[in-house]
């Protein structure tokens, strides 16, 4: 059996914005590819995270106009991240402690590669689960055959 990795389960399509963009450009971004955050940067130099979450609580509930802020002034700066080769546990364990939904994924150079959310690894993690349940509870071939 192979192991599942990180790798295996990210999203290779990741939405990166500048940081001059302006909020509600962002925001429509998240809308249109029914994503709850998009990274801010490049490939090369990730500088940050915008959340809809960011979006909600540093802007709608104070009433300022996403048109008129650029994200890097509403951002997450503090990025975790981890590696393609990263156990679906490990990135769960940092989501955790970090308390954090989604990591942007990078490789040795730091470069983003994609990004893997929560949901998708649990879902992977219980589908796992559930198939080596199954693999266990079935009896051998032949058991329990008369002849």
């Amino acid at each position: 059996m192979v192991a599942l990795r990180v790798g295996d389960l990210m999203t290779r399509a990741v939405e990166l914005v500048a940081a001059e963009t302006t909020v509600q450009e962002a925001a429509v971004r998240m809308a249109e590819h029914d994503i709850g955050a998009v990274l801010v940067g490049s490939v090369e130099r990730l500088e940050g995270v915008l959340t809809d979450r960011d979006v909600l609580l540093r802007l709608v509930v104070n009433g300022i106009d996403p048109a008129q802020v650029p994200v890097g002034d509403v951002m997450s700066t503090t990025v975790f991240t981890c590696l393609p080769d990263a156990s679906p546990d490990e990135a769960l364990r940092e989501m955790q402690e970090r308390q954090v939904r989604r990591l942007p994924v990078v490789d040795e150079r730091g470069c983003v590669v994609g990004i893997v959310v929560r949901s998708e690894l649990l879902r992977a993690l219980a589908e796992l689960t559930h198939e080596g349940f199954e693999d266990r509870s079935r009896p051998p071939s032949g058991a329990g055959k008369t002849h």
